[in-house]
């Protein structure tokens, strides 16, 4: 999520345009306080419903938890993962590589 003064709107409207490129949504503020939320229009966005769009780019950004996520669907956690899996969209995240050597440092 970016987040945009609406005074660098007037300045530099192509930061919202760059976005929406990247598929993204903006939280427009004023003097720091929230105003509006832009997000891109999208077949997604028509086929999910903007809540569950909302949701789920949160989720993916690394702004809600799972828990967050479910209670924000008025879902289960477990209806949750299979909406994520159904979208593609990953549930975990993680350094294979980093987790390996956490793990041979454990081991010896």
């Amino acid at each position: 999520m970016q987040v945009i003064e609406i005074k660098e709107l007037q300045t530099n409207p192509d930061k919202l345009s760059k976005t929406f490129r990247q598929n993204d949504y903006a939280l427009i503020t004023k003097h720091g306080q929230p105003v509006g939320l832009a997000l891109p229009f999208t077949d997604s966005v028509m086929d999910q419903g903007l809540k569950t769009w909302c949701s789920v780019k949160g989720f993916q950004n690394g702004d809600l938890s799972l828990g967050q996520l479910s209670r924000s669907l008025g879902k289960s956690q477990r209806e949750t993962m299979k909406l994520l899996g159904f979208l593609g969209v990953a549930i975990a995240d993680y350094d294979l590589e980093e987790d390996l050597s956490a793990i041979d440092e454990l081991v010896g």
